[in-house]
C-alpha cells in the first residue's frame, strides 16, 4: 500500500509539475518540439541535442521567478536556438512581427508614424566598402557616414520628391554627415533626421546623383505611408523596361507582375530587365505565377517533405495562366488563375545580389535553367532549395524553419544559391562612389543598348483586395509550403 501511495504521490507531483510549468517554459517546449520533429533544412545537427543546449539559458533567464516566468523571457532563447542553426530559413517572429507580416501580405500596412519611404545603407573606408571587425566583434574599419539610398517605396513622399535608388545621401538642412566626428555623432544625426520626419517638418535632403555627381537639395515632409513594397516597371525611351520586384510577400503579386509586363508589351517594350536585388523572398505561389510572364512553361518544382514523401510531396506547375499544386497521385490540391496572363518573349536579364533569397532565388534558378537570359550581379543568399514553414506559438509569435526540400522533375535539387552568369562584385559600393549602377549597365549592354537613354515611368495602381483567397488562407493557416523566406528587415525604413 505504501508503495502504491508513493507512486500516486510521485505521479501527482509529475502532473502538477507539467500543469504548472511557467508560460516561458511552455512556449519554449512548444518551439523545441516543432523543431525536433519537423526541421528538414540543410543543417545536419542532431536536433534533440541542439535544442537541449538552450534549456539552461531559459533557466537562467527565469531564475528570479521560475513558476511565473513570462513568455517574453523565452523569446530571445527561442530566437537564439533558431539563429544558431545558421540557416537563412530559420528564425523567430514576435507576435508583433506576425501581425506586421499578415498586414504586408494583404497589401495594406500603414506605418505607425510618419515616414518618407526610403531604405539606405552605409559603408566603411575599405577597398570593397565592407566593414572589418576584430575577433571580439569590434569595428576595425573607418566608417563612411554618407548613406546610399537602396530603395524608394512607390507612392511615398520619397518617390513624390524624386529620390532614386542609387542616390548618395550626404546630409540634410545644414547638416553634413561627413562632419560627424565619430559613429556616435553620425548616429545622432540620423536620429535627429528621423525625429524631424516623425514630426512632419519640412526637411531639405542633400543628395549627390549619377555619374555627373549632380548636387541636389530635395524638400520632403514625412507622412503615414503604406510600407508594402509593390513592384513597378519603368519603360526607357529605347524600349527597355526595368521591372523592380523587391518583395514576394504580397498576395496577388504574381498577377500584378503579369499586369505590368502586359502593359510594357502594349507600350512597345523590346527587352526587360528584372531587378530582384535585395528581395528576401516571400510567397512561393506568387513567384511561380510571375515566372509565367517570362517562361511559357516553367519546369515543375517538386517540394518533398521530411515525412510521408510519397503522399505529401507537392508538385508546382504553371501553364497557360494557371498555377496548380498537386500530389504525386496527380490529385490537384489547389489552383490559381491569372485572368489575363502576359508572356514576354523578348530578351530579358535578371539582377540579383547576396540579399536575394528564397523565392527570389527560385525565380533566378528557373530563368537560368531555361537559359532565358543572363543573371547579373552577386551570388545569392543560399537558401534557394528549401522553404520556410510557419509554426504558430502560444504567445502569438511564430517560428519559421524548413520542412521540405525542392527538386526539379528530373530529381536534380534546386541550387541553394544562384551564381550569376555575369559577376559584378562590390556593385553597391561602386554605385555609392561613382553613381554607376554596374549590374544594370551590364544588363543594358547585353541588349546592345546605350546607357544614357531617357526614361519615362509606368506604375500601375495598387493591388486589388485578395484577402478572400482560399489558397492564401491555406498558406497562412496550414503552412502548405508556399511560404518561403519572409524575414524582412525594415528597421532601416525612414
Amino acid at each position: 500500500m505504501k508503495t502504491r501511495i508513493a507512486f500516486i504521490v510521485i505521479t501527482l507531483l509529475a502532473i502538477s509539475s507539467f500543469a504548472f510549468a511557467s508560460p516561458a517554459q511552455d512556449v519554449f517546449e512548444q518551439a523545441q518540439f516543432y523543431l525536433e520533429t519537423q526541421y528538414f533544412g540543410p543543417n545536419p545537427v542532431n536536433m534533440k541535442e541542439h535544442t537541449a543546449k538552450y534549456q539552461p539559458m531559459l533557466d537562467k533567464a527565469c531564475a528570479d521567478d521560475v513558476a511565473n516566468c513570462a513568455y517574453e523571457k523565452a523569446e530571445p532563447v527561442i530566437a537564439q536556438m533558431l539563429d544558431d542553426l545558421n540557416d537563412g530559413h530559420a528564425y523567430y517572429l514576435s507576435a508583433a512581427a506576425v501581425s506586421q507580416e499578415r498586414a504586408n501580405v494583404s497589401g495594406v500596412s500603414a506605418s505607425p508614424t510618419p515616414r518618407i519611404g526610403i531604405t539606405h545603407r552605409g559603408f566603411c573606408d575599405t577597398p570593397t566598402g565592407v566593414c572589418e571587425f576584430d575577433d571580439a566583434g569590434n569595428l576595425k574599419s573607418k566608417q563612411i557616414f554618407d548613406r546610399l539610398i537602396m530603395n524608394v517605396l512607390a507612392g511615398t513622399p520619397g518617390e513624390k520628391a524624386g529620390l532614386k535608388f542609387g542616390d548618395r545621401w550626404v546630409g540634410y538642412n545644414d547638416v553634413l554627415f561627413s562632419n560627424a566626428t565619430d559613429a556616435k555623432a553620425a548616429s545622432e544625426m540620423l536620429a535627429d533626421f528621423t525625429k524631424r520626419v516623425r514630426a512632419k517638418e519640412t526637411i531639405i535632403m542633400k543628395i549627390v546623383r549619377g555619374v555627373a555627381r549632380e548636387k541636389l537639395d530635395i524638400s520632403i515632409v514625412g507622412e503615414i505611408i503604406n510600407t508594402v513594397d509593390f513592384p513597378s516597371i519603368t519603360l526607357r525611351s529605347d524600349g527597355i523596361g526595368v521591372l523592380l520586384i523587391r518583395d514576394w510577400l504580397i498576395q496577388g503579386l504574381g498577377t500584378k507582375v503579369h499586369d505590368l509586363v502586359r502593359e510594357a508589351i502594349n507600350k512597345g517594350a523590346k527587352s526587360i530587365v528584372i531587378d530582384q536585388r535585395n528581395n528576401g523572398g516571400g510567397l512561393g505561389n506568387e513567384r511561380a505565377i510571375a515566372q509565367g510572364a517570362f517562361l511559357e512553361k516553367p519546369d515543375d518544382v517538386y517540394r518533398i517533405p521530411r515525412y510521408n514523401a510519397e503522399q505529401d510531396t507537392v508538385i508546382e506547375h504553371y501553364e497557360n495562366g494557371v498555377f496548380t499544386q498537386s500530389n504525386p497521385q496527380k490529385v490537384e490540391l489547389s489552383n490559381q488563375k491569372v485572368a489575363n496572363p502576359a508572356l514576354f518573349k523578348g530578351p530579358i536579364a535578371m539582377l540579383v545580389n547576396n540579399n536575394c533569397a528564397s523565392a527570389c532565388e527560385y525565380f533566378a534558378s528557373s530563368i537560368q535553367r531555361a537559359k532565358r537570359g543572363p543573371i547579373i550581379g552577386e551570388e545569392t543568399a543560399g537558401v534557394g532549395n528549401t522553404n520556410t514553414a510557419r509554426f504558430g506559438l502560444i504567445n502569438g509569435g511564430a517560428e519559421g524553419f524548413p520542412t521540405l526540400r525542392a527538386f526539379w522533375a528530373d530529381g536534380t535539387p534546386l541550387p541553394s544559391s544562384v551564381k550569376p552568369d555575369i559577376v559584378t562584385p562590390n556593385s553597391d559600393f561602386n554605385l555609392f562612389n561613382t553613381g554607376v549602377d554596374q549590374p544594370l549597365q551590364k544588363a543594358l549592354e547585353s541588349f546592345g543598348a546605350k546607357t544614357s537613354a531617357n526614361v519615362s515611368s509606368i506604375t500601375l495602381s495598387a493591388l486589388p483586395d485578395f484577402t478572400g483567397s482560399s489558397v492564401m488562407n491555406s498558406v497562412m493557416q496550414n503552412v502548405s509550403g508556399n511560404l518561403e523566406m519572409v524575414q524582412h528587415n525594415n528597421t532601416n525604413l525612414q
